[in-house]
Parts: C-alpha cells; sequence; structure tokens
C-alpha cells in the first residue's frame, strides 16, 4: 500500500490490459519503490531486461495517449498515498539500447506549481492516477523504451546510505515498449540511469516538511523541440503549466541557479507510511 506503478495504456479511447506492454512485473513487491539512486533497478524497476517478453506499443508522435498509475489492482482508485507528494517524469531509450549507457533522454516533467502549491503526485491524485501525453514530433521513429517515474519525498529530508535505507526519496520507475510512427529527424542528448541522481541532489535531498516555495527537478535537462535542450525550470520543469514542451510557453532566457535543499529547522516527526 501507499505505493504507485504503470498500470496500463489508453489508446484511442481503449484500455490495454494490466501490464501489457510494460516490463515484467515483480508481482511480489509490483509497487515497491527504489531506495538507492545508483541501483540498476532504478532503470525499469523489473528483473527481466529482454525486449522479447514484452510486445511493442505503437504510438504516433504528436497524438495524445493516456497512461495510468495504480496504488494496487484494477479496482483500486487511488494513484498513491497523499504524503507521497513529488514531482514526475517521462524519458525515451532507443529499445536496441536496452536502457545500457548514455541513452536516456527526457521529454517530460512537472514537479511543483507555486502557484497552487501543489505536487505532480497531486496532481494526479485528482484525476485518480490517469494523465495524457504526446510524445514530440520531432523524436524520430523507431522503437523505444518508454520510462515513467515518479519521485516521493517524505522521507527525503535525511540523506539515504546503505545504514539508514529509511531515509532519502523513493523512486517509482517503469519502463514499456513503443513503436513510435514519425518523421521527426532529432537527435537528443543522453545519459545514463543509473546515474542521473545523487543522494545530495537538491530535487532528491528536500525538506517536505519545511516550508518552501520552489523545487529543483532533478535529473538532466528537459527536451525541448524549440531549444534542442531546456534549462531546467526551476518552478516546476516543463514549460508551460504540465503541457508537453511543443506546447508550453517559451522557456526563461537565462537558466537559473538551483537553489539549496531545504534544511530541516525544527524537530517535527515527518510521516513515513508503509
Amino acid at each position: 500500500s501507499a505505493h504507485t506503478y504503470l498500470f496500463r495504456f489508453n489508446i484511442d479511447g481503449k484500455d490495454t490490459e494490466r501490464g501489457e506492454y510494460i516490463r515484467p512485473y515483480r508481482e511480489s513487491t509490483v509497487n515497491s519503490p527504489v531506495k538507492d539512486p545508483m541501483d540498476k533497478d532504478l532503470r525499469c524497476r523489473t528483473d527481466k531486461m529482454d525486449a522479447k517478453s514484452t510486445k511493442n506499443l505503437t504510438l504516433t508522435a504528436g497524438v495524445k495517449f493516456g497512461l495510468e498509475f495504480h496504488e494496487g489492482d484494477e479496482d483500486t482508485t487511488r494513484f498513491i498515498e497523499p504524503a507521497h507528494r513529488g514531482p514526475g517524469m517521462i524519458y525515451l531509450a532507443p529499445l536496441e539500447s536496452n536502457g545500457e549507457g548514455p541513452v536516456w533522454f527526457k521529454i517530460f516533467e512537472k514537479g511543483y506549481d507555486p502557484a497552487t502549491k501543489l505536487f505532480y503526485t497531486q496532481i494526479l491524485m485528482k484525476s485518480k492516477g490517469k494523465m495524457e501525453f504526446t510524445i514530440p514530433e520531432d523524436i524520430p521513429g523507431g522503437d523505444y523504451l518508454m520510462r515513467t517515474e515518479f519521485i516521493a519525498l517524505h522521507t527525503a529530508d535525511k540523506e539515504y546510505t546503505p545504514k539508514s535505507k529509511g531515509d532519502g526519496a523513493e523512486f517509482f520507475p517503469n519502463c514499456a515498449q513503443i513503436k513510435l510512427i514519425s518523421k521527426g529527424t532529432a537527435k537528443p542528448k543522453g545519459y545514463e540511469i543509473p546515474g542521473i541522481y545523487t543522494t545530495k541532489d537538491p530535487g532528491i535531498l528536500f525538506n517536505l516538511w519545511d516550508k518552501y516555495d520552489s523545487y529543483v527537478i532533478p535529473g538532466p535537462p528537459l527536451y525541448s523541440k524549440e531549444l534542442g535542450v531546456n534549462p531546467v525550470n526551476q518552478e516546476g520543469g516543463n514549460p508551460g503549466d504540465g503541457e508537453t514542451p511543443e506546447e508550453g510557453a517559451n522557456p526563461p532566457k537565462k537558466p537559473t541557479k538551483p537553489k539549496k535543499p531545504c534544511v530541516r529547522k525544527n524537530k517535527k516527526k515527518r510521516r513515513h507510511y508503509k
């Protein structure tokens, strides 16, 4: 309970089956988080990194489709426990790479909106874990791994270490296999997973229980059609309000400097859910 995972897709108004097109779940721990940002499980949270085990979902660049995330089984309407607040991201990597090496590039990110004072996970709570997404039209056609990820920050006020595994952010990645139909010719810069985060990054070491008015989304910069690569938006990631990159507003003219992680100013007991 309390956690989340990629449950299925919605294509042209029709739901796919649970787990269809998604790298196989560990059924005994289907929604359990990854704690160590250097663990290879950060890629896809599965033991079966074999493309032959999963079918490819055909998607067309520029066309909306749905993703659905659940805490438990199909009857569960809760996306994630409410205290598990944090950002959401989507990455792509060429399927032939099987996710190894500097091959991952980020095509969506949404963090904290200071106007509404909500994290992206809180937005998805309202839609019961359902979101719509569009892959940028200039991404080249081909077979890809699509990696979805949420980061829960309820225990991120202290740094994760092998001796304090209860501390640190919680990562919830899943990977699906897609065949992208596109005439795009872009060449996004790739990054290695694990390797995109450290335990000390401002967006990983963060005090959710103290006062804050901004949040630095961790990881590589967001790929953008306009600039090739955008500077990281410190106020919530994707230009615009949760839109796809090509639909968003103009990015900041200059990258802003990352803010230091919030420092706990009191001894209030943090909440943790299992």
